[in-house]
């Protein structure tokens, strides 16, 4: 009788997990409003860095969940770590934002690029950018 309910709690298990799991969709808009098209009252700006966006591709889950596939840049000849706040998002609202990562750092060589899914949490408006300090 016991390993039936074990199969049935692993069971529910598995589609709890799989239910948590984000499905993120490219967003259809290609934009790249400039970061001071908008007022910056709060003054938030990404941490001076050595790192440069190449490119990015903003996407949306369907509960609203924020993030973006990014292309970085090392603009200097040494090794450099890139941190969250190096980075920003903004919305089309004109709120900025930095990323959740799930690394504290990662180390960028000398002129070599790093590709990263950075996600920024649920908001009700799409990115219309992405930036560091040399954008």
């Amino acid at each position: 009788m016991k390993p039936k309910c074990l199969c049935v709690v692993l069971l529910f298990m598995s589609v709890h997990v799989q239910a948590q799991e984000r499905v993120y969709t490219f967003d259809n808009t290609l934009t790249n409003i400039p970061s001071n098209a908008f007022t910056n009252d709060q003054r938030k700006y990404p941490k001076e860095s050595d790192f440069k966006v190449q490119a990015y591709a903003s996407m949306s889950s369907a509960d609203g969940e924020r993030a973006a596939l990014v292309t970085i840049k090392n603009t200097s000849s040494g090794n450099r770590f890139f941190e969250s706040p190096h980075i920003m998002a903004l919305f089309a609202d004109g709120q900025r934002v930095a990323p959740k990562m799930s690394a504290d750092k990662y180390t960028v060589g000398g002129h070599d690029t790093l590709t990263l899914t950075l996600e920024f949490g649920r908001y009700n408006y799409p990115i219309v950018n992405v930036y560091t300090s040399n954008n």
